[in-house]
């Protein structure tokens, strides 16, 4: 039985949005109640929410959710995940010198939007990844897709030698907006934002300690 070979961290890159999508909190509650959806107590709730989140005012919200009333669609949704997951691996590429033809595997997690084709699909396309590339698309996971999709890119890379792993971690909110009064599910309209995460990894016989 071969010896477990350790899996080392590259680099990571995360996405930061244009500022014409950021949305402090003034903004947030002010177009919460231009839409008309939400009653005074629902609008009350909101503004502790985002008091007591831990979110500071630079945080950002894809287009739809800005326009008054919001416009969200499947289209505009794939919009939004190509802005994040694109410019999050154009700053990775960038960083790293690593070439996208270098990327033996590709795991994606996005809990809320799987669209056909796949997130993983439009990002092989888009950089034309190499034929024999083992790609993932995990869905529908919540918040420990980002801890099985790095298990699933390290165990990879234990079968897979001289190659880099990419982990895409993301979130989708354009179709995933709650237009309603009922408390628990107006939480993720308050904690969840517009953003994109990016590790790649690459296994490795000698150990950093030892250099």
């Amino acid at each position: 039985m071969t010896r477990p070979r350790a899996v080392y961290l590259v680099d990571y890159a995360c996405y930061r949005p244009p500022d014409h999508l950021r949305v402090d909190f003034h903004k947030f509650m002010h177009h919460s109640r231009l839409t008309g959806d939400f009653d005074d107590s629902s609008l009350e709730f909101q503004r502790r929410i985002l008091e007591r989140s831990g979110l500071g005012e630079e945080t950002y919200l894809p287009e739809p959710l800005h326009q008054i009333p919001p416009q969200p669609s499947m289209a505009k949704a794939r919009e939004e995940a190509e802005q994040v997951m694109f410019g999050a691996l154009d700053n990775l590429f960038k960083a790293t010198g690593v070439k996208p033809k270098d990327i033996g595997v590709l795991v994606v997690n996005c809990s809320l939007f799987n669209p056909t084709p796949s997130l993983s699909a439009m990002i092989i396309n888009k950089y034309k990844l190499r034929g024999n590339i083992k790609s993932f698309n995990l869905g529908g996971m919540g918040c420990s897709a980002g801890v099985i999709a790095i298990d699933l890119a390290k165990d990879m890379l234990q079968l897979h030698r001289n190659t880099y792993a990419v982990v895409v971690s993301t979130e989708n909110i354009t179709e995933n907006w709650y237009f309603g009064n009922k408390k628990s599910m107006l939480i993720p309209n308050c904690l969840f934002r517009m953003a994109d995460q990016l590790s790649t990894g690459h296994p490795t016989r000698e150990d950093p300690s030892t250099r």
